[in-house]
């Protein structure tokens, strides 16, 4: 026999010894049909139980409050009041909390309204959940909430801007426009009556250009509070915002004026004031037309030293500030410097006893720098040139020539440096 035979033998066994159990299995059920009532509620409870190990049911809350809708609202009515939320008790299985913890399900809870028609009525909260399975809803709290139904009518409402926020200094408003001046506001009629314009928001901060955007409109009632519960047609439109340019904003330097002059022999070195700038405020006209802000002018007259003033600033007329109308005026006054040139007689100091000096010239030629106060006092009688012969016996010698200054003088130039100097014994 091949192998093929074998194995079909084989099957043929097999499905025989099935038919066979199975028919003997239906013959006992069919005579003890409590028995097979018996399997299956033991077959289901042995499922419901591994189950329940396995991923046991978790009784929570949604954590999230769920808005209450209303559906199916009679025509010609609205809902008047403002329904609230439902906070939901649900049971689900462990695995399922983190899949509502992630978001996923949506819960929906409404109230159904077809074919009522009273102004109050209690209605039962209902709640549907999709997205996700093995969810159930426990406790609804509140069951039910009270519906108030109101005739539903339309009005037309005019449309406004209402600019938020603040400009930059020297920009302002110009105008706004929408793209229609009035809009239709539909709702119950109790809040529709309320209505007395539709609001478009928009923020003007920083702005220095004009800007066109799309704006959702706001029922607002006379006092400027929203007005819930209403529609608007269309609910936003494109409002056009117009800024133009009131004033400038310029910085400014100021211009010292100084009157007078220092004592002889000293002059002005250094004008500075303090702030330097001052940022002023105006039309193009106003500030076209200046560069800088004259001070009051400082005296100077007959100064030696550094002189310091607080002057006050007087602002042309169209223009404003918010800085300090007062400045430190400093104007720094020192000495002038020059250089002058004398001839001097020089003097042979240290001779030896017996020994006369004979000079190969009688004059020296020297010039010194400072400041011109002391320039103007020097005399040849204060500048002393001398010749140091110390030590030196009788002969020809060359000796440099030495001067003696006074204090704040500087030596410049020497003509000559040195000197022929004959020693003689007397």
């Amino acid at each position: 026999m091949s192998k093929v035979a074998a194995t079909e033998s084989r099957l043929g066994e097999a499905w025989d010894l099935t038919i066979d159990a199975w028919q003997r299995f239906w013959r006992t059920m069919k005579n003890t049909p409590g028995l097979l009532v018996l399997s299956v509620v033991l077959g289901i409870s042995f499922w419901i139980f591994i189950t329940e190990e396995e991923n046991p049911t978790r009784v929570d809350e949604l954590g999230t409050a769920v808005l209450i809708q209303s559906f199916n609202v009679e025509p010609g009515l609205a809902v008047a009041n403002q329904l609230p939320t439902v906070e939901l008790t649900l049971a689900a299985p462990e695995e399922r909390w983190d899949e509502i913890a992630s978001g996923q399900g949506l819960f929906t809870a409404f109230v159904d309204l077809n074919g009522m028609t009273d102004r109050e009525q209690n209605v039962p909260v209902r709640i549907e959940i999709e997205g996700i399975q093995g969810v159930r809803v426990v406790e609804v709290n509140p069951e039910s909430v009270v519906v108030n139904l109101e005739d539903m009518i339309s009005v037309e409402v005019p449309v406004r801007v209402r600019p938020a926020g603040t400009m930059p200094i020297g920009y302002e408003l110009d105008s706004t426009k929408t793209e229609t001046p009035v809009v239709s506001v539909r709702g119950p009629e109790s809040l529709v009556m309320r209505v007395s314009d539709a609001v478009a928001d928009i923020n003007i901060t920083g702005l220095t250009l004009g800007v066109e955007q799309t704006v959702t409109l706001i029922p607002r009632g006379a006092g400027g509070g929203e007005i819930r519960g209403v529609y608007i047609d269309p609910p936003s439109q494109r409002v056009t915002v117009d800024i133009r340019q009131s004033t400038l904003v310029r910085s400014l330097p100021f211009r010292i004026s100084v009157e007078g002059v220092p004592a002889p022999g000293y002059r002005v070195v250094n004008v500075v004031a303090s702030p330097s700038t001052i940022v002023v405020e105006g039309s193009l006209q106003a500030l076209q037309q200046i560069d800088s802000l004259e001070l009051d002018p400082v005296d100077i007259s007959e100064e030696l030293s550094q002189v310091q003033r607080v002057v006050g600033v007087a602002l042309p007329s169209g223009l404003t500030t918010e800085d300090s109308l007062v400045v430190t005026v400093i104007i720094q006054i020192a000495p002038i410097e020059s250089e002058l040139t004398l001839l001097v007689i020089p003097e042979v100091i240290g001779l030896a006893d017996g020994l006369t000096a004979q000079l190969e010239s009688e004059l020296v030629e020297v010039t010194v720098g400072g400041v011109l106060p002391l320039l103007n006092q020097i005399t040849t009688r204060e500048l002393k040139v001398s010749l140091d012969a110390t030590g030196l016996g009788p002969g020809v010698h060359e000796i440099a020539v030495d001067t003696i200054l006074s204090e704040g003088l500087v030596r410049r130039a020497l003509q000559p440096e040195a000197m022929s100097v004959t020693l003689i014994l007397e």
